[in-house]
């Protein structure tokens, strides 16, 4: 099987007609397979549409929406930007906004939640420790204020002594 090639004119025009029409028409005016057609473009790195990341709102707008959402309901936001409910929480998803119903932003703990729940049980467990040995060393504390205190009244009851003899 060969692969033919076309003119770098000819590629160029029709991917120039494809932008603006389906496969089908485009293979119908050239002559070509649909699958033809939609080969050339991807081995032109030719996109249509909003394909690979690309989309027709602004970053600005989705985040609008987005933040319109944390505090209205999905049916008042839906209605007000006149998007759809996909659009909505994918753009909530890779901005990094937090899900509703859980709390917490699905995609970011996608990316280690493992991790973050054993961190999570490692830190509580050194919060339990670190509130134990608080409690030890206010106990010590308390110990050494004890102790001091008794120290003083020794003393001054030494000096008292002393003060007595001098006289």
């Amino acid at each position: 099987m060969t692969r033919k090639v076309y003119t770098p004119e000819l590629t160029a025009e029709i991917l120039a007609f494809y932008a603006e029409n389906s496969a089908k028409d485009t293979a119908e005016k050239f002559g070509k397979s649909e699958k033809a057609i939609t080969l050339l473009a991807y081995r032109n790195e030719f996109t249509k549409g909003t394909r690979h990341g690309e989309s027709k709102y602004s970053l600005s707008f989705r985040h609008e929406v987005c933040q319109y959402y944390e505090h209205h309901t999905g049916v008042e936001t839906l209605a007000k930007f006149n998007i759809s409910p996909a659009s909505l929480c994918l753009w909530r998803k890779d901005l990094g906004y937090r899900n509703k119903h859980r709390g917490y932003n699905l995609h970011t703990e996608l990316t280690a939640p493992k991790a973050v729940r054993k961190n999570y049980r490692i830190v509580k467990a050194e919060n339990g420790d670190l509130k134990a040995q608080m409690m030890n060393l206010q106990g010590q504390v308390e110990d050494l204020k004890e102790q001091n205190r008794a120290q003083s009244q020794k003393i001054e009851s030494f000096v008292q002594a002393i003060g007595g003899l001098l006289q």
